[in-house]
């Protein structure tokens, strides 16, 4: 009976668009449900429709950050699919952010996401979108990690004599002038 029930969960999630992405979708599909499948990278469909199911549920509705942020941090300790680490560093982008007024990160999770980050972007396939939204987040750790600024501003410097395209110099150009006041 519940595989029969996970395989209509994960049927409606297959179909769901981004409007229909609120809070609403909570009655159909748990944050459990979603954190479980976003870490599926057998069914690649599956795993990145999971981790866009809650971007988009969990930036509407902050307020559910509360019960799942420990397991968000460890899924992306361990997650390797880059399109869902697109929402994934989304996720830790807000987590991070002044926003959040409501969850302390400790020291240990606070490490795992300054780690993972920093994996992420020295991967040379690493995809723009992900890259750069892991640079917002060791920026966003430098008050922990002051040493961050100086290391984020050289591999960004680095990173737009490589690729100087539009979007990305608009990204990183916007990052470095907000590192130019840590120096």
């Amino acid at each position: 009976m519940r595989e029969k029930t996970e395989d209509k969960f994960i049927e409606a999630l297959m179909h769901f668009g981004a409007s229909d992405l609120n809070e609403e979708i909570l009655q159909v599909v748990s944050l459990d449900h979603l954190l479980r499948w976003s870490m599926d990278e057998e069914n690649p469909r599956l795993c990145f429709r999971s981790s866009w199911a809650m971007e988009h549920i969990l930036l509407k509705n902050p307020e559910h950050f509360n019960a799942i942020y420990k397991r968000l941090i460890t899924n992306y300790q361990n997650l390797n699919n880059w399109s869902s680490l697109r929402s994934y560093t989304k996720l830790l982008m807000w987590l991070l952010s002044k926003s959040n007024t409501s969850i302390t990160l400790s020291e240990k999770e606070k490490e795992i996401i300054l780690e993972k980050s920093f994996a992420i972007i020295d991967l040379n396939d690493c995809p723009v979108a992900v890259k750069v939204n892991a640079f917002d987040i060791l920026f966003r750790l430098i008050p922990t990690y002051e040493w961050v600024a100086k290391e984020l501003k050289l591999i960004i410097e680095l990173h737009l004599e490589k690729e100087n395209t539009p979007a990305l110099k608009s990204r990183d150009t916007y990052i470095l002038n907000r590192l130019a006041k840590w120096d």
